[in-house]
Order: structure tokens, then C-alpha cells, then sequence
């Protein structure tokens, strides 16, 4: 049987939980892959946490990982996007395959890492990236390597989907769901990564390049978070026949690429709409499959690990085919970004207000200037002084909306805070 010698840098949750995989479903790998899986060296900062690592070489310095004659697969397991892409780097020029889970890197500094590899004549894998356990990555490539992908969409980060989805089953309001999911431990101290849909614009950049072939930008993405979103919004969709989830989401129209993060109200029936909690989905619109859907954990120590396993093994099949295997180079041209101000789209606007005649007149005067048109308009009633006036408008141009807004929020007469955008997607 052959033999492919790993090396671990990182020993954080997925670096631990891949460790576990090995050591107690090593041998199930290596008789359904027909090659023999050994852990050589692994890294780690603290290196008390893999001092129990028994026939295994350990150390607290990546160079011993890299530069180890040894190693055919380095695992960067890291995060962050400073030593992790040095890591990755040298790796390469080293002649090593690289398997890594760092979605932040690959979206920000891909481009760089894969002409490395391509002028290197090595492969990198990260399915582990995107979508955790989700086989997406490889789906894209490999089962719809035939399809032309007209859109995706996806729910892509599952501490943004815990919390809709407790804010909605609870009744309860934004900030007392996410302490909850800080103590639960699905929302980090510091939640900002994840709640202002940084972490899932990371995610459906990525998936937007390999789906349409060109390099997505991540800083050329609309990105908007969750923070905004109130219980009554969550009350008010549902009413409609909606429910509220953030969506990354990518489309190619007219050969222009769109790719961007936001509250969006999903119809009820839709497989999106129904995958609740930590749970993370895609779903692919293609040329001939016509939609494809995939759910499952999106986080998570053996998840991720799991993910990384298959690349692993994936990718050492390639390293053992010899010069024979085509590399997979990943380079693709730069985008053609659509005007996102252009595209025509239904808004949920929520406008918080002072109670007094004439303020939803002139609410809709503004909107009205701006040729947006109200298909629905909710006034709710409030013992105090101010009102929250719900509109949802028929479809118009993106910019049309974004602009009647800005004006309405400058009306500091009335309005008592910035109105919350959400949209709506009917036909997905």
C-alpha cells in the first residue's frame, strides 16, 4: 500500500478534530482509498495541547512542518490571512500539496496562492472553505463540471442562521439571541466576522470564481449583516408568507457577474427557507440540472475536519498519478461586475418615525419621486409618539430605492432612525 506522510500546522478545533479522525478512523481511510494515511508532524503554538500525540513528530514551528523532507500534504489550519498565507507559500515552493480551510485567505490573496501553486506545479484544496462539511467545493468541479451555473445561493455562516432562527422560534429580539449563542458557543466573543456577513461574503466569493470561472472580488461585494433585523421584521415576513435569512449569493447576468451578503426574505416554500438553526445550504440554479440544492453543517471541529479529510485523500490520489494528472491551476480572469445600482429587486423597508398625519404622504411622496412603487403598506400602531411604517415595493431599480431612502432618512423632522432594508426575492 502506498504511503502519504501528513503534516499539521494548527491544532485548534478542526487541527484536533482531524486528529481524531485519523486516529480512530484511520484505517477505514486507508482501505477505502488504498493508500496509508500517516500523521508526521503536527504544529502548534501551545505545544502541551499535542504533547498525547503518540508515533508523531510535534513541535511549535511551522518551518519544521514545511521544510520536512518527509511531509507530502501540509494541512494549514491556522486561520488569518498574515503567517497562514507565509505557511502556505513556502509549502508550495517546497513542492507540497496544501490542504486548507482558510476561506479569509483564499478570498482576499487566492489569486496569489494559486499561481504559486500553478508555477510550482502543485495543487492546493480547500473544500473545507466553504460550507464546512458540504461537499460544494467539489461538487462545482467535479459531479457539475458540465453546467453553465446561472446563480447560488447560499446560507454560509451558521451563527448569522442560529440567530434568525431563535429570534424567530423565541420571539425575541437580536441582542438576547446572540448573548445566548455566545454562551451556547456558536458566536464568537467578538461576533463581528460573522454577523455583519464578512465571513459568508468571504464564502460566496469564492464560490462565485470556480461557478463562473473569473476572480470575484471580495471588496467589489454589496455586504450587509444581521445586526439591523428586529423581531417585528421576523414578524412581519412571516406574516407575508416569508422568512428573513442572510444570503450570499452570486449570478451571472449577460455574462456580468453579481456576487453580494444580505438580509433577504425567502418564500416559505423554498428549500432555502426551511434550513434552520446552525445549519448551512446551497443552492444552484444550472443551465441543465436546473436546481441543484446541498445542506448540511457548515462549522464545527469534525465537519470541517471531515472536509479536510477528503481533500486530503483526494488530492493524494493526484500526488501518487504522477506527472500523468493535470494540475488544477484555478486562475481565472478578473470579473465583469454588473451595476448592482441597476438590478430590479422588491424591498422591505421598515421606517421608524414620529406619530403624526402626514409623515407616510410624504414617505411615499420621496418614493414616489424616485419611481419606486408600494405594493404593501403597514402602519403599526404604539402607545408612544413614534410608529413603525412597513412598505414593500413593487419591483424597481436597486439605486432607485437605496437613493428614495437616503433622502427619507435625512428628514430628521420625522424619521428617528436609519431605515432597514431587506430584500425580497420572489422567484429564486
Amino acid at each position: 500500500m502506498k504511503r502519504i506522510n501528513i503534516g499539521i500546522v494548527g491544532a485548534g478545533t478542526v487541527g484536533l478534530g482531524l486528529i481524531k479522525i485519523l486516529q480512530e478512523n484511520g484505517k477505514t481511510i486507508n482501505q477505502k482509498s488504498g493508500i496509508e494515511y500517516h500523521l508526521e508532524i503536527v504544529c502548534n503554538r501551545n505545544i502541551e495541547k499535542i504533547r498525547h500525540l503518540q508515533h508523531t513528530k510535534i513541535t511549535d514551528k511551522f518551518e519544521d512542518v514545511i521544510n520536512s523532507a518527509n511531509v507530502d500534504v501540509v494541512v494549514e489550519l491556522i486561520g488569518g490571512t498574515d503567517t497562514a498565507f507565509t505557511i502556505i507559500e513556502q509549502a508550495l515552493k517546497n513542492k507540497k500539496t496544501v490542504v486548507t480551510a482558510n476561506k479569509a485567505l483564499l478570498s482576499e490573496r487566492g489569486d496569489e496562492i494559486f499561481k504559486i501553486a500553478s508555477d510550482n506545479g502543485v495543487e492546493i484544496g480547500f473544500e473545507a472553505a466553504v460550507g464546512g462539511a458540504i461537499p460544494v467545493i467539489r461538487t462545482i468541479k467535479t459531479a457539475l463540471v458540465s453546467e453553465n451555473f446561472v446563480s447560488a445561493y447560499g446560507i454560509l455562516n451558521g451563527t448569522t442562521n442560529f440567530i434568525l432562527s431563535k429570534m424567530e422560534s423565541m420571539g425575541r429580539d437580536y441582542k438576547e439571541v446572540l448573548k445566548e449563542a455566545q454562551e451556547l458557543g456558536f458566536a464568537e466573543s467578538d461576533p463581528t466576522f460573522d454577523v455583519e456577513g464578512i465571513d459568508a461574503a468571504h464564502k460566496i466569493s469564492i464560490l462565485a470564481s470556480l461557478a463562473f470561472n473569473k476572480k470575484v472580488e471580495f471588496d467589489k461585494m454589496h455586504v450587509e449583516g444581521i445586526t439591523k433585523i428586529s423581531k417585528s421584521d421576523i414578524l412581519f415576513s412571516a406574516s407575508i408568507g416569508y422568512r428573513i435569512k442572510l444570503i450570499g449569493f452570486c449570478k451571472n447576468i449577460n455574462g456580468k457577474i453579481e456576487a453580494r451578503v444580505q438580509p433577504t426574505m425567502i418564500p416559505l416554500n423554498h428549500p432555502l427557507a426551511n434550513v434552520m438553526n446552525e445549519m448551512n445550504a446551497i443552492y444552484f440554479q444550472t443551465t441543465y440540472s436546473g436546481p441543484v440544492v446541498l445542506v448540511g453543517k457548515g462549522a464545527g471541529s469534525f465537519p470541517t475536519a471531515s472536509a479536510v479529510m477528503s481533500d486530503i485523500v483526494f488530492y493524494s490520489t493526484r500526488v501518487l498519478g504522477g506527472e500523468n494528472v493535470p494540475h488544477e491551476t484555478n486562475l481565472f480572469p478578473q470579473a465583469d461586475y454588473f451595476n448592482q445600482e441597476d438590478d430590479m429587486v422588491r424591498y422591505y423597508l421598515r421606517f421608524n418615525t414620529i406619530d403624526k398625519p402626514g409623515v407616510l404622504a410624504e414617505i411615499a411622496r420621496i418614493l414616489g419621486k424616485y419611481n419606486v412603487s408600494i405594493s404593501y403598506v403597514r402602519q403599526n400602531e404604539s402607545d408612544s409618539n413614534a410608529a413603525e411604517v412597513s412598505v414593500l415595493t413593487h419591483k424597481s431599480r436597486e439605486g432607485d430605492i437605496r437613493n428614495s431612502v437616503r433622502e427619507i432618512d435625512q428628514l430628521q423632522s420625522i424619521v428617528l432612525e436609519p431605515t432597514v432594508l431587506i430584500r425580497l426575492e420572489d422567484k429564486l
